[in-house]
């Protein structure tokens, strides 16, 4: 049965929008995901020690798999991308974060979803909300577009694509 999932993906080393587009190519490859939805880019200033700053977006898809699967395969994009674990909240290649599970509370050692720092982070509430305003967070029982609207301003400006897909946030018909 599919359920809709929304990912975060961030980058700050190299070429940033490449090592996006190559997650989103990977993530298109995968058997039981369909990439329905992407956002536009937004470049932010890091969370964490000094570092380049990062580019951001969010996607939804349509995924056949549990939580815990989908989190080992977004791991080994990021392994295969050169994400290298070697400073928490450091640089890096790829970051790929399971924002929202379809309303649904995951919590085990290895996965919390939602994503436990999702209500504090501009750079992905952004992305977020241009794709799904209304999307009910099922711990703080407020939209994601609530949520935005009660944080402090950050250093989060949309960012001009040259490889990124338009962005592609559901229409609202019914």
């Amino acid at each position: 049965m599919s359920t809709l999932v929304y990912v975060g993906l961030g980058s700050n080393e190299g070429d940033r929008e490449s090592h996006l587009v190559a997650a989103l190519t990977a993530l298109s490859r995968i058997d039981a995901v369909a990439v329905l939805h992407c956002s536009s880019l937004f470049d932010s200033a890091p969370v964490g020690p000094p570092q380049p700053r990062f580019l951001n977006a969010v996607v939804a898809l349509e995924c056949d798999l549990s939580p815990q699967r989908l989190l080992c395969i977004l791991q080994q994009i990021e392994k295969d991308l050169g994400r290298k674990r070697e400073v928490r909240w450091g640089p890096r290649t790829i970051d790929l974060d399971i924002l929202f599970w379809e309303g649904q509370v995951v919590a085990d050692p290895h996965l919390q979803v939602p994503h436990l720092e999702l209500h504090k982070r501009r750079f992905a509430l952004e992305p977020l909300v241009e794709l799904a305003p209304d999307l009910l967070h099922p711990v703080l029982g407020m939209s994601v577009k609530e949520l935005l609207g009660k944080l402090a301003p950050q250093d989060v400006r949309r960012s001009e694509a040259t490889w990124w897909p338009e962005a592609s946030p559901p229409s609202n018909e019914t």
